[in-house]
């Protein structure tokens, strides 16, 4: 959900067709993996409404910033959900083992898409992130 309130709030105000498109694809990920996770999230009774504000917060500390300064600040925001997402798919549970990695190679590819992006390698940035849509755009 963060990521979704997130993408959704930065296309708004984006105008280059490259980034709008890049955004978008990430947006589609976000997406895609919020219905691909909604009967876990169910079954668990996981609640979402800290993760939209969190989205909203993060869209308000990156009003101004260049497209370069973007991308660093938000590799740097993902980081952390790297890390977490390893350290919950290390202990999960069998029935939880797949979703657990599969968050993992998600929030991993948007660390590298940022990272990319940041040091103006854009041909392949968005290359881990397709591999994972069911319908890329």
């Amino acid at each position: 959900m963060l990521g979704e309130v997130f993408f959704t709030g930065l296309l708004e105000h984006l105008e280059n067709p490259q980034h709008r498109y890049k955004l978008a694809t990430l947006l589609q990920l976000e997406t895609e993996t919020k219905a691909r996770l909604r009967p876990t999230v169910l079954e668990l009774g996981v609640e979402l409404d800290e993760s939209r504000k969190i989205g909203h917060d993060f869209l308000k500390s990156c009003e101004g910033m260049d497209w370069k300064g973007l991308m660093t600040h938000l590799e740097t925001v993902v980081e952390p959900y790297v890390k977490r997402y390893s350290e919950i798919a290390e202990i999960a549970p069998p029935e939880y083992k797949d979703v657990a990695d599969s968050m993992v190679v998600h929030e991993a590819s948007i660390r590298t898409f940022a990272r990319l992006e940041a040091s103006s390698d854009t041909e392949h940035s968005l290359d881990d992130v397709i591999k994972q849509l069911r319908f890329p755009l």
